[in-house]
């Protein structure tokens, strides 16, 4: 049947991206100040900055085709990107600096 397909199939990709991300932030807080501060700078903001790109890329490529895909991801993706700020603040805050 036409249009029976998944409409959102990297969704589950980026929830599990996400969470990866933000086991790296809080390993990070909670035993950052052992690591070097630049490798800890650089980990923290290219994390984000891959994160923020990955939400982009997949938002991008499977829009929002009508109101249950766009409830779903409001209650899926976007806590997960939340959780992953909210962890690299937690890691900035360790760390002293963003």
């Amino acid at each position: 049947m036409l249009g029976s397909g998944d409409p959102t199939p990297y969704d589950f990709p980026l929830l599990v991206l996400f969470g990866i991300i933000a086991l790296v932030f809080i390993a990070g807080a909670i035993a950052g100040a052992a690591w070097p501060a630049a490798i800890a700078t650089s980990l923290r903001r290219g994390g984000l900055l891959f994160a923020i790109c990955a939400l982009a890329a997949v938002l991008v490529i499977t829009p929002t085709q009508n109101g249950i895909v766009g409830a779903g991801r409001v209650l899926t993706i976007w806590p997960a990107f939340a959780i992953v700020v909210i962890t690299f603040i937690a890691f900035s805050w360790r760390a002293g600096r963003l």
